[in-house]
């Protein structure tokens, strides 16, 4: 299957399975900047707002004890994560897709294709919660984007060629995020 050219069926045309951007030729921003690294620009832009723009501050009630349970969640699944990748075999190198072994479809992998990805986006969240600031708070869809667009996308077009069918049904019943 040439997944540059051939359009997807009207099953993967929602963004919680395969996207039709995958379909599109690989951009060069694709798989460029490591996840952790986009992670901690996104960190620092919002502590640079928190810290010279803080224009846009609000009152959270619960503040301190959302950030602990999205920090903690985030660890859980992270690691949990991270650990299985360890256990099957299989790389958690996010620049090199093409060296996965095998399909992870157990633990967080049932409920998100990307579950580290959602890690990283958890503890986020919970920076702009504990900063209280709204203007980083708005800028979260950016995070998603890019690493969708840029690490998840080119990591779907890696898993169709390896696995086919099987990551093709996977997709269909996981959310890409959750």
């Amino acid at each position: 299957m040439d997944i540059g050219t051939t359009r997807m069926t009207d099953d993967f045309d929602s963004d919680s399975n395969i996207p039709e951007a995958a379909e599109k030729p690989p951009h060069s921003l694709e798989l460029k900047i490591p996840p952790v690294g986009v992670f901690a620009i996104f960190a620092l832009l919002f502590w640079g707002i928190d810290r010279w723009f803080p224009v846009f501050d609000v009152d959270i009630p619960f503040r301190l004890a959302i950030v602990v349970f999205l920090c903690v969640t985030a660890l859980i699944v992270g690691f949990w994560s991270i650990w299985l990748f360890y256990r099957k075999g299989t790389t958690v190198h996010a620049h090199k897709p093409h060296e996965t072994e095998r399909l992870i479809t157990s633990g967080p992998y049932k409920h998100s294709r990307n579950p580290m990805y959602l890690a990283l986006a958890m503890v986020l969240i919970a920076l702009t919660i504990y900063l209280t600031d709204l203007l980083s708070m708005m800028l979260m869809p950016g995070f998603f984007a890019y690493i969708t667009r840029f690490q998840i996308i080119p990591e779907e077009r890696k898993m169709l060629e390896k696995f086919g069918e099987e990551y093709e049904e996977y997709a269909e019943k996981t959310p890409r995020w959750l």
